[in-house]
């Protein structure tokens, strides 16, 4: 008898022995999985990271002075994400705001300010463009990239202001050229798009 319970004590504990317990590498590897599956890191990226702020100030020798000041908004941004491993770039490009300012022989004659909305709406920037549309997503997604003032000596009585849009991480931009004439009204033309 006793042999024999001793012979179930032995078949009980190799049969425990036995469950299909993890080694510890095992355990470690299968942690790090579910951790990676459930966890992940942000890490946000601002492009200005602060205010920033230009102007520009040209008297030209057709006797219009403009005036550009441009600005970044810094309520206003165009977000990217790039997950890699497990963290999340988040890459917050602001939009800019910019004010025009145009004089003729010292008389104010065009004087505005544009943020994204007015933009999209001078630029002709819409929501229902299709996918392969040249401004598919501009609306959301694009950026002032640059502002200049066209000082071409030809033109008497107009000043041309050369604005560039871009959607970030990618290589697609759109010049236009804004017409301001000595009346004061603005004229726009689609100059290229990438």
């Amino acid at each position: 008898m006793k042999h024999l319970l001793g012979l179930l004590i032995i078949i009980i504990l190799g049969f425990t022995s036995c469950e299909g317990r993890k080694t510890q590498s095992q355990a470690l590897s299968e942690s790090i999985a579910e951790f990676k599956k459930t966890v992940t890191f942000e890490t946000n990226i601002y492009i200005p990271e602060n205010y920033l702020e230009h102007q520009v100030d040209t008297l030209m020798s057709n006797g219009f002075r403009v005036k550009i000041k441009t600005y970044s908004d810094m309520s206003k941004d165009v977000l990217f994400s790039n997950i890699k491993d497990t963290i999340n770039y988040q890459t917050h490009y602001r939009n800019f705001k910019f004010d025009i300012r145009v004089e003729k022989e010292g008389q104010l004659i065009f004087e505005e300010s544009f943020d994204k909305q007015k933009a999209n709406k001078l630029f002709g920037y819409r929501d229902d463009f299709v996918s392969d549309s040249p401004f598919y997503n501009f609306d959301k997604l694009a950026i002032l990239q640059s502002i200049q003032v066209d000082d071409e000596p030809s033109l008497k009585n107009k000043v041309l202001i050369d604005v560039m849009y871009a959607i970030p991480e990618t290589n697609r931009t759109a010049l236009h050229t804004l017409f301001v004439n000595d009346n004061g009204t603005i004229n726009m033309v689609h100059v290229t798009q990438n």
